[in-house]
């Protein structure tokens, strides 16, 4: 049973790890050869490298009301196809407007892949082995990013950008098989509380809560913002 467990966390970072390829080599290449991105300024540079973040900050409740209703496989799905058609653009399309909407579509398929996998991890996670398991998927979706920088950096400078984009993206939809086979058709299930108004009001009273929510914003805010 537990080996059954990590092999779901196993494929769902590794589906994770495909669809950011695409993400992870944009962060590398487009500060060196913006213009070839048919950008006309720099600063746009650091708004289609955010703007996928900003998006998920109203998509994410739409994302986690989803999966309440819709199963678990439709998302991921959804994702992988978001995030084929988002990475192909990188080689495809040109010009700020056509990027920006192709970003945006990518922060919606980064929500749909983040969330799929926490939700993967709690389903067959107990309190033993709940970090472990976190900490599995979150390193080797991990390896997308790191051979997303290394690989697409690598191969823009020996080829151009159709070719690492087109590659990264059937990369990604390799992943759509995978995901049918393996991807349960789950839903969210919701735990019955005896007082959901006391649950959510203890949360924000919680120093601890807000301790960690602190310590993830500072540390976000400094290596995926600052240093990246």
């Amino acid at each position: 049973m537990e080996r059954n467990h990590e092999f779901k966390v196993t494929v769902i970072a590794l589906i994770t790890a495909a669809c950011i390829l695409g993400d992870a080599m944009l962060f590398i290449v487009m500060p060196i050869y913006w213009q070839e991105f048919g950008l006309t300024a720099l600063w746009q540079v650091g708004v289609l490298l955010s703007v996928n973040r900003l998006i998920r900050l109203p998509v994410n409740p739409l994302v986690g009301w989803f999966y309440k209703h819709i199963d678990k496989r439709t998302g991921v799905v959804l994702a992988i196809i978001l995030a084929t058609l988002s990475t192909l653009s990188y080689g495809w399309l040109q010009g700020f407007v056509m990027l920006l909407v192709m970003r945006c579509i990518w922060g919606i398929a980064w929500s749909f892949l983040r969330l799929g996998g926490f939700l993967t991890v709690m389903e067959v996670a107990d309190d033993q082995s709940r970090g472990r398991l976190m900490g599995k998927y979150n390193g080797l979706w991990g390896l997308g990013g790191l051979t997303g920088m290394l690989a697409g950096g690598l191969l823009a400078d020996v080829t151009n950008l159709k070719v690492v984009a087109t590659l990264f993206g059937l990369l990604s939809i390799l992943s759509l098989p995978i995901a049918f086979k393996y991807i349960p058709k789950t839903k969210e299930m919701e735990t019955p509380s005896t007082s959901p108004h006391t649950k959510e009001s203890n949360m924000w009273k919680n120093r601890q809560a807000w301790s960690v929510l602190s310590t993830g914003f500072i540390m976000a805010m400094v290596i995926f913002g600052i240093f990246l």
